[in-house]
Parts: C-alpha cells; sequence; structure tokens
C-alpha cells in the first residue's frame, strides 16, 4: 500500500506539473508524457530505487491503460457520420499512413542490423501506447522499449508537423488532423486539438483506425520485415 501511495502520487504529481506547463506556456516540447518519464527515470537512478518497486507501485495507472483501449471505441462510434462523409480520403490517407511507418521500420532495422526482438519492438512505435505494448510483448518485443519508442515518436511529430504543414503549404483541417493522428498518434491528437474541432476530430478516427489496422497487420509486417532482414 505504501508504494502506491507514494509512486502513484509522484506520477500524477509530476504529470500535472508538466501539463500545466503546457497548458501555461504551448509549448510542445513542455510533453508532459515525455518529461514526466525523464524526471521519474532520473529519480528512480539517484534514489537507487528498484524500478519494479516503482512498477508495483503503479500498477493501478497501468491497469487503466486497457479501459482505456476499449474506451477509443466510443470516439470511433461518435464520429461514424464523419467517416461515413470522407471515407475515400481517410481511408487513402491512413493506408499511406501504415504503409509508410512499415517501411520506415525497415529501413530503421536494416541500417541497425536489429534482431527479431528489436524488430519486434520497433512495429508498433506510431499506435498509442495502450495498443502498443500488447503488440510489442505478442511479437516477441520489449515492452518497456516499446513504450519508451512511442512516446519519442509521437513528441517527435508534433514538434515536426507545424513546419511540415508551413513547407508543403497544408492547410486543409482534414489533412491536418489525419496526419497528426495516424503519425504521432495520442500525442498528435492532443496537438490537432489546439488548431480545431476538426482537425481533434480526424486525429482520432486516425489514430484508432492506424491502431486497428496495425493491430490486424502486425504479425504479417513483422514476417516480411524479419525475412527481408
Amino acid at each position: 500500500m505504501n508504494d502506491i501511495l507514494w509512486a502513484t502520487g509522484l506520477t500524477l504529481g509530476i504529470y500535472l506539473v508538466f501539463l500545466a506547463l503546457q497548458n501555461r506556456f504551448k509549448i510542445t516540447l513542455l510533453n508532459p508524457l515525455l518529461l514526466s518519464s525523464i524526471i521519474i527515470i532520473i529519480f528512480l537512478l539517484l534514489t537507487k530505487l528498484p524500478y519494479e518497486t516503482f512498477e508495483n507501485g503503479t500498477s493501478f495507472i497501468t491497469f487503466l491503460i486497457g479501459p482505456a483501449t476499449v474506451s477509443l471505441a466510443l470516439p470511433l462510434y461518435e464520429k461514424l457520420p464523419v467517416l461515413k462523409k470522407h471515407w475515400k480520403i481517410i481511408s487513402s490517407v491512413i493506408g499511406i499512413g501504415v504503409l509508410v511507418h512499415a517501411l520506415t521500420i525497415l529501413v530503421i532495422v536494416f541500417f541497425l542490423k536489429s534482431s527479431d526482438v528489436m524488430i519486434a519492438t520497433f512495429i508498433p512505435k506510431s499506435v498509442t501506447t495502450a495498443i502498443a505494448k500488447d503488440i510489442s510483448v505478442g511479437l516477441g518485443g520489449i515492452k518497456q522499449l516499446t513504450i519508451v519508442i512511442v512516446v519519442l515518436t509521437g513528441v517527435l511529430g508534433v514538434v515536426v508537423a507545424p513546419y511540415v504543414f508551413k513547407l508543403l503549404g497544408i492547410t486543409d483541417p482534414i489533412a491536418k488532423g489525419l496526419s497528426l493522428g495516424s503519425a504521432a498518434h495520442a500525442v498528435g491528437t492532443t496537438k490537432a486539438v489546439e488548431y480545431g474541432e476538426v482537425e481533434a476530430s480526424m486525429a482520432t478516427l486516425s489514430l484508432i483506425i492506424t491502431g486497428i489496422l496495425t493491430v490486424v497487420f502486425a504479425p504479417l509486417i513483422y514476417q516480411i520485415i524479419t525475412w527481408i532482414v
């Protein structure tokens, strides 16, 4: 019980501080998920506390990832009219996104000469953590490392997105939302909210559908990449 109190309190406290800072200054790099992770890692290193102790103490937060995954069905249901109206562009963008995602992983693991375990760890890098960790475990990857890669992918996505939009002259809200959701998952969706309601809706749809497609095709992508590499 003591571990739960201090570990959960520490995690939520640090997260809420950085969340408040990000809301106050609107700086993308003040991402509460990324910075909370860094601070907690530093804390564990300085105090020499075993990671297992902290993990057990935050088990309640980890447990909530499951219900959070199931709850994604609600926004998908609410956005069905939008999905029906724009199904062609949504399916095209998300399909291309999943393909580019697979090709990116192939390039990364090829140049890094990665093992099968690392390939499995990298595959779910562009879907939300709730889904990514289970895909990683199912393929034989390292769950903790997958979570780190997912967070970094999301933060990198929202950092470069404004510059990409400006460079390519992308102003359409549907295009912005879909690209943020498919490339930067939940972190990208929070960025899409800053742009507007349409962007947020498209990012939410993209996040969910990309996650579903990745779950379905991850084993095939894994087999193809391991065969090529």
